[in-house]
């Protein structure tokens, strides 16, 4: 087998350890499972013991039924073969190779991290007063208009002034002169179509309110994305989803916002310091 897909088995082995315990595996670097959780013993490969708990999730993430005795049979085979392959790898110095013991040492955190991000996540309450005020702060955002708009967006204010000024000549046909300025190089010229308020960069909705229908604006405009030469091409009533139609998705955006700022916090108190540069 080759050394890439032993590899791969060592990464899966450390899975299967757990990060503490009462084990009777002692993690002295020639055993493939460090601090292995503590319960009956199933069976003992080579010295390492393998209990109820070890084998139960091993089969559960492999969507084997552990109750059931076939599925058991099948997992414990697999789990057995699977230890085979990190001791093997350990006796044949696989596993000390940089790069191995950096996927194992990856794999281990990253298992921790989804844990504790799962647990945080079941704690996170969102009540029906934090959703109702959610839903209130989008609707005035969406705003009860649509506009149709179109812009050209450019890097630098000069190139955005130049083509404000031709596309707000006598006659000038904006969707022409958002074809010529594409040809030049504008960061985008398109068509951005139908869109609430909160759909685009607040400060060209507030302008775009600001103008007729068919009317450009006099002056580029900046956003967070560079400056544009926009054109209102049109405006329609916007009726906003109720209430119940959005309930589940506004629970899950605060929810999601609520583990941001877990992330946040930790990062906040966290003492984060870069390394010293070689040289």
């Amino acid at each position: 087998m080759k050394s890439t897909k032993i590899a791969q088995i060592v990464v899966l082995a450390a899975l299967l350890q757990g990060c503490s315990g009462q084990g009777g595996n002692a993690g002295d670097g020639t055993r493939a499972l460090h601090n292995p959780p503590a319960g009956a013993a199933v069976v003992t490969v080579n010295g390492e013991v393998v209990t109820e708990q070890l084998l139960g999730t091993f089969a559960r993430g492999r969507g084997l039924d552990p109750a059931d005795p076939d599925q058991r049979q099948r997992a414990l085979d697999l789990l057995v073969d699977t230890l085979l392959m990190a001791q093997d790898a350990i006796a044949t110095g696989v596993a000390a190779k940089p790069e191995v013991q950096a996927e194992v040492a990856l794999v281990g955190m990253q298992q921790l991290a989804g844990r504790a991000l799962a647990s945080y996540r079941e704690e996170v309450a969102v009540g029906e007063p934090e959703l109702r005020a959610y839903y209130d702060q989008e609707v005035k955002r969406t705003g009860k208009q649509e506009l149709h708009l179109q812009h050209i967006l450019f890097e630098d204010q000069a190139s955005a002034a130049e083509a404000a000024a031709d596309a707000t000549k006598p006659g000038a046909d904006f969707e022409a002169v958002m074809g010529e300025y594409a040809a030049k190089g504008a960061k985008q010229a398109k068509d951005l179509g139908w869109g609430n308020l909160g759909q685009f960069p607040p400060e060209l909705a507030e302008a775009a309110l600001t103008l007729q229908d068919g009317e450009v604006g006099a002056t580029p405009l900046k956003t967070d994305y560079g400056w544009h030469v926009f054109r209102r091409v049109g405006a329609r009533p916007y009726t906003p989803p109720s209430f119940e139609q959005v309930r589940e998705g506004a629970r899950k955006q605060l929810t999601e916002q609520a583990l941001a700022d877990k992330a946040k916090a930790l990062r906040e108190k966290a003492t984060i310091k870069a390394a010293a540069s070689a040289g």
